[in-house]
């Protein structure tokens, strides 16, 4: 009877092994666009981690959408919109920066209106530097400056959200 309480030690570990055992991880959250394409994985509700290409994700906020009485539509949104990027040329076309995010770990991006659609523009990994700068990209268009800015980061591309994930955006 020496087998007895070799088989019971076996189940003991065993079950002590399941009991510290982790949960299985829940899905992710994602992102659907108007074509049914996966955008984006959610980081909280308006921050968006998007694959940008080249193995490189970066977070793109959304916003709602309201109707014409100024309602928030259910379950929809899009691509947030205001942000500004800065340049080094005098004409917004040449050495853009973007300013550096609050949410640790995450590359630094902006979204601006263009004629084309809602780009996102992201930002190298590393550390912040500061750069002179002559004009800044708004929604509204380019404007010239002359600034020496703080907490940049240059960036590496550039990926339309508009035209590859078309709102309206909704959860999943």
């Amino acid at each position: 009877m020496k087998w007895i309480p070799a088989a019971g030690a076996a189940v003991l570990l065993v079950t002590s092994s399941l009991a510290g055992a982790q949960p299985a991880s829940p899905a992710p959250v994602l992102l659907i666009d108007s074509a049914g394409k996966v955008s984006a994985r959610a980081l909280n509700e308006t921050l968006m981690l998007v694959n940008v290409g080249g193995g490189v994700v970066a977070p793109a906020s959304i916003r709602p959408i309201y109707d014409a009485d100024g309602r928030v539509a259910s379950g929809l949104a899009a691509w947030q919109t205001g942000g500004s990027v800065l340049f080094t040329s005098s004409d917004c076309t040449t050495g853009a920066h973007v300013h550096g995010s609050p949410h640790a770990g995450v590359r630094a991006t902006a979204q601006v209106q263009t004629a084309s659609g809602i780009v996102l523009h992201v930002g190298a990994v590393g550390t912040a530097t500061a750069v002179p700068i002559r004009s800044i990209l708004y929604d509204s268009g380019c404007a010239s400056v002359t600034v020496r800015e703080g907490g940049l980061f240059p960036v590496v591309m550039t990926f339309n959200l508009s035209a590859v994930h078309p709102p309206p955006l909704s959860f999943q």
